[in-house]
């Protein structure tokens, strides 16, 4: 196999897994496979980059293009993890205010009795 076939592969690899994003409980595996793979992509470019450039044009307008595509669906999960971490954040705030509302107010009122009786 060639080393453009296999980044071909990895790129197609990629682009599935992150076509569907899964729920909570195998998300974790989804992301180590996605960073394997970035990972395993990344080293196949550098050892074989002057290899590429003998490559077709095509072929290489096609990675290129699915590079940005792959970048796009990064940046669109890297997006959401945002908004549901802030999400996260405000849910906890709110359930800290309702159980204790009177967290943040200073408690030592000893000064409001007179100890004299």
């Amino acid at each position: 196999m060639r080393p453009i076939d296999e980044i071909i592969l990895k790129t197609q690899r990629l682009k599935e897994l992150l076509a569907q994003v899964p729920e909570e409980p195998t998300y974790d595996t989804w992301m180590e496979q996605i960073h394997e793979l970035l990972d395993d992509r990344e080293q196949l470019l550098a050892a074989h980059g002057p290899d590429l450039e003998k490559a077709d044009q095509t072929v290489l307008r096609q990675l290129v293009d699915d590079s940005q595509k792959i970048a796009r669906l990064i940046e669109a999960e890297h997006q959401r993890l945002g908004i549901s971490l802030g999400t996260v954040r405000q849910e906890r705030k709110a359930s800290n205010s309702y159980t204790d509302p009177y967290k943040d107010i200073e408690t030592n009122f000893s000064g409001l009795f007179d100890m004299e009786l």
